[in-house]
């Protein structure tokens, strides 16, 4: 990565899903710029030591997952139906009883958006992460154009501190055992030797 970097071919290197110990390993051999971990309203681990080291090396975190699986996009309902191979079938925070404390979480948060902003809690949700220290980049992902649409309203406001406040509230009260990101990545597959 390194040497692609310093012939020019790319511009910067990132991690995903590293630790601190793994990024301190990385730098010992490549320039390390950037840093990608999930995080959103709902899985906040990354505060706990990711990104205080990505503000402390001076890295860009472009989080991923801002919407929680589209959790946060407030257009799920009880009657939301995952089916297939859709990781949500087996993430906790989309099975009972928790999907139905997470809803009501998004559903308070929504209000809390109308009221204070006229907006909807998908930019809340996205205002939210990008006003994190270190945050420079909040993706989700978005399988058609119009759910990009959403954009145009995140960057005409900002959350003040009582709103941050209220924000962590609702969520302890709602979802009194969250569930962390683990369930982000695909489970990992068993080759059949």
């Amino acid at each position: 990565m390194q040497a692609l970097r310093d012939a020019g071919k790319i511009r910067a290197i990132g991690v995903s899903n590293f630790s601190p110990a793994q990024m301190d390993e990385f730098a010992l051999h490549a320039v390390l710029r950037t840093l990608q971990p999930p995080y959103n309203l709902f899985e906040r681990a990354a505060e706990a030591d990711v990104l205080p080291y990505g503000v402390k090396h001076h890295l860009t975190s472009l989080t991923y997952g801002a919407l929680c699986r589209g959790l946060l996009s407030g257009s799920m309902s009880a009657t939301t139906v995952f089916s297939g191979d859709d990781l949500r079938r087996s993430d906790p925070k989309f099975q009972p009883p928790r999907f139905a404390e997470y809803l009501r979480a998004v559903e308070r948060l929504d209000e809390l958006a109308r009221a204070r902003f006229g907006k909807r809690v998908i930019h809340l949700a996205l205002r939210w992460v990008l006003d994190e220290p270190g945050v420079g980049v909040a993706l989700w992902g978005a399988r058609r154009p119009d759910q990009v649409d959403p954009i145009s309203e995140v960057f005409d406001f900002s959350l003040d501190v009582a709103t941050k406040v209220e924000i962590d509230r609702i969520v302890a009260a709602e979802v009194p055992s969250p569930v962390g990101p683990e369930f982000m990545a695909p489970p990992e597959q068993v080759s059949a030797t």
